[in-house]
């Protein structure tokens, strides 16, 4: 045997020419980074930290958060508006949209309006306008034209089409049902068209008419609620814009309040939701509805049930309203939500069928109008305009506001009148 070791060094002479097998040890690497990847990746920088004084300061810097829709729902939010069937939450996604495209705020709501990223407040004459764009699900084109005209004498033709305004656009959803290669299901490909149009129509507001269609399972199943709400607030956060989404309620007894439970869905969307509020129909008068705040993640709730507002639903000049300009069309063509006052909820819920307390409620109607006729007269409206909210005749509007009003349990929204 040779001797392994000359002048105390390690002979390795022997070694020369020897060829490792790289293919082999690739392998070997390979098998091993699927056994254990974790090993091989670079770890996570997901994390930013800083002092929260240093993070207080940089957001003190910014303009407090201003209202899209009252205290409902504020600028940078994904609000849900829910309530049963028929009641009428369409019409009033409809007109909160149109009040933001005009840079109007709803009424009774006068605080500071919000205002997109590209408003000039220095251009004289202009308004903080948003381009509002509108995904509508539920009317066909007929249904949006009856909506938003007037019936002619003829009893079938329509005129008088109200004139939206310039920046608020109209979505209809269309699918031949194929699946693009590299998109999982339907609910994919929507969103990326979705974030395509707004990108392309700089939209500032989405208004989602309805959740349910936004995916081809149920809502009612908590995994697709929620992955619909993470898509929407993730949509929010990559294109700075506030969305309002519709959602249904399944059917509850009509004596109890309308709460968050009634949502459908309602755990798994409240979890992901930043601000959720209820349209509720009144039984104290066919044509009268009320708003409920059940949530809200900035602020305090102002209207959770003793002071909701009333609103009448009924077709108004809306352009006339909003100061709209001269060429607007002046006619009763827009269905829509007037405003009478505000109430506690429970004077509007349905009583259980008892003879006895039946005759009580048809009391209590009268007590409540006439209340509302008061709200309104505070407001200078005449016995004209009053009569219009209140859907009755001047004579019965003249008699409400010259009656004894000391018997009255409160004014409805007395004290809101006189602060606005």
């Amino acid at each position: 045997m040779n001797n392994i070791f000359e002048d105390g060094d390690l002979d390795v002479a022997s070694a020369v020419g020897w060829n490792p097998d790289r293919e082999r040890l690739k392998r070997l690497i390979e098998a091993d980074k699927k056994r254990n990847p974790r090993a091989y990746a670079p770890p996570p920088e997901m994390l930013f930290v800083r002092p929260i004084q240093d993070t207080l300061e940089v957001c003190a810097e910014r303009d407090a958060i201003k209202q899209l829709f009252g205290p409902f729902w504020l600028e940078g939010e994904v609000a849900v508006l829910y309530s049963p069937p028929g009641v009428g939450k369409s019409a009033l996604a409809v007109q909160i949209g149109e009040h933001l495209a005009r840079g109007v705020p709803f009424p009774p709501f006068t605080g500071p309006v919000s205002y997109p990223r590209s408003f000039r407040a220095d251009t004289p004459g202009a308004r903080p306008a948003h381009r509002v764009l509108y995904l509508d699900c539920e009317l066909s084109l007929i249904q949006l034209a009856q909506r938003y005209t007037t019936v002619g004498k003829d009893g079938t033709s329509l005129t008088d089409a109200y004139q939206f305004a310039p920046g608020y656009l109209n979505s209809k959803l269309y699918w031949n049902g194929r699946l693009i290669d590299g998109y999982t299901d339907f609910t994919d490909m929507l969103f990326e068209n979705l974030d395509a149009k707004i990108e392309e129509h700089e939209s500032t507001v989405l208004i989602v008419d309805n959740i349910t269609f936004l995916s081809q399972r149920s809502t009612a199943n908590a995994s697709t609620a929620f992955r619909l709400m993470c898509l929407l607030q993730e949509l929010k956060r990559d294109r700075f814009i506030s969305i309002l989404v519709v959602a249904h309620t399944p059917k509850h007894p009509e004596y109890l309040p309308l709460t968050m439970n009634h949502l459908q869905g309602s755990v798994d969307i409240a979890k992901v939701a930043d601000s959720i509020f209820v349209l509720g129909r009144s039984y104290l008068k066919n044509d009268l509805r009320y708003i409920k705040h059940v949530k809200a993640r900035t602020g305090q709730i102002e209207h959770g049930g003793s002071s909701v507002p009333v609103y009448r639903l009924a077709k108004f000049d809306l352009a006339a309203r909003l100061g709209c300009d001269k060429n607007a069309v002046r006619a009763d063509n827009f269905l829509g939500f007037d405003f009478v006052g505000f109430d506690d909820e429970t004077e509007h819920l349905a009583t259980r069928p008892r003879p006895a307390r039946a005759r009580k409620r048809g009391r209590s109607v009268s007590r409540q109008l006439k209340a509302y006729a008061k709200t309104l007269g505070e407001y200078g409206l005449s016995t004209a305009e009053i009569a219009e909210r209140l859907g009755v005749g001047k004579t019965t509007a003249y008699r409400y506001l010259q009656g004894n009003q000391g018997n009255e349990k409160r004014s409805v929204g007395g004290e809101y009148a006189r602060s606005i």
